[in-house]
């Protein structure tokens, strides 16, 4: 087959890969979109969408999020419950958040490709193996050996993506986590307007969660870094189940609920407070840059944000006819501006608690009054 001539290429179509062509739908420029699988498609996620997500929606296209709102109904979510050793905190939102079911806002965001992005070629199924370097961008190869060619690629393709690790050099992120999860109904005490923490210091920044759904399910799940000795020795579907069982407070609301789906797993790509997002030709975007919250787990917003961003400085230097490193780097400026200072601050945390756990009783003990709790609340948010 005759190889197909892009200006940019998209690897991946979950949040970020979705973002950029929705960006580019007014541009004209050709872009290609390539996912492995077929939408609608699964992703294990605690299914929040936070302030970052919704507006970077709005700010794609304001009547994107009111058509979201409509046809989905997510459950508008105001604070969050963390518990301690038994002991809860309230944390209300300075902007609240929504709880949608992460298969539906994907398939979402893909419907509005398909149906917006009439400068888009669409491959679904189709899982590029590899990306080589020529004098004018790259050429991708397809599991069936077809060729493709792009002046920039944008690498969205996840947590796992072999492809941003070869153009980074990079080693796998050592700040790797898992999360696991499942639904449940007929759990006892949720509150539709409150998510649910659950920490023990053993799993910090792991945790257990409860996200209410508007059907009247919850998301249940457990999260934890893969260096933990305990998730070494224990499965994480193990350590779920067994938390919920021997907590006597859980093991009551639990008591007459019903799993409805499988305990499935998925990888969680920790930032660590540093990035190495672009290189000549290409930019790396949402998981596969490693843009999750160090602390709260959180990367939806953050995905989207850097697909967007993306898009328009691939969208500036393939006007100006330089597709250099030098010329994609306010991708990754524009992108440390944003969420560089909240990733090094809850990555600093999180290290610190990890190598130090008693501070975690410290910071419940100082939790206790009222005005200490919520300066380090302000701090932190």
């Amino acid at each position: 087959m005759e190889m197909q001539h892009f200006d940019i290429a998209i690897i991946g179509a979950g949040p970020a890969g979705c973002s950029a062509a929705l960006t580019l739908q007014d541009s004209a420029l050709s872009v290609a979109v390539f996912e492995k699988s077929t939408f609608p498609r699964q992703k294990i996620c605690g299914d929040g969408l936070c302030d970052r997500t919704i507006n970077t929606l709005k700010a794609i296209k304001e009547s994107y999020l009111e058509e979201f709102l409509a046809k989905h109904n997510p459950l508008c979510i105001k604070q969050t419950k963390l518990t301690y050793k038994g002991r809860s905190y309230l944390v209300d939102f300075k902007n609240f958040g929504y709880i949608s079911k992460r298969v539906d806002f994907d398939n979402f965001l893909f419907s509005l490709v398909t149906r917006d992005c009439k400068n888009t070629t669409i491959f679904e199924q189709c899982t590029i193996q590899s990306a080589t370097k020529d004098d004018q961008g790259f050429v991708l190869q397809d599991g069936e050996g077809n060729n493709y060619h792009a002046k920039i690629i944008l690498v969205c393709n996840g947590a796992s993506s072999k492809i941003a690790r070869t153009l980074t050099n990079e080693k796998p992120n050592e700040n790797m986590g898992v999360a696991v999860r499942a639904y449940y109904k007929n759990v006892q005490g949720i509150e539709a307007n409150t998510m649910e923490l659950h920490y023990k210091k053993e799993f910090f920044p792991g945790y257990l969660w409860i996200f209410p759904i508007a059907d009247g399910t919850a998301n249940v799940g457990f999260g934890c870094k893969t260096e933990n000795p305990i998730c070494e020795s224990e499965s994480y579907r193990d350590i779920m189940e067994n938390w919920i069982n021997n907590d006597e407070e859980l093991r009551k609301r639990f008591s007459e609920s019903e799993r409805i789906t499988p305990i499935q797993g998925g990888l969680i790509p920790y930032n660590n407070g540093t990035f190495s997002c672009v290189g000549d030709n290409f930019c790396i975007c949402g998981d596969a840059a490693h843009l999750i919250d160090p602390i709260s787990g959180g990367g939806i917003g953050s995905a989207m944000l850097s697909g967007r961003f993306a898009a328009q400085q691939a969208e500036i230097c393939i006007k100006n006819g330089n597709c250099n490193k030098e010329s994609l780097l306010d991708y990754e400026k524009n992108l440390r501006k944003r969420v560089e200072k909240e990733m090094t601050t809850r990555a600093s945390i999180q290290k610190t608690i990890s190598n130090h756990p008693w501070f975690l009783d410290i910071l419940a003990f100082f939790g206790r009054q009222a005005w200490i709790f919520n300066k380090i609340k302000n701090w932190y948010l």
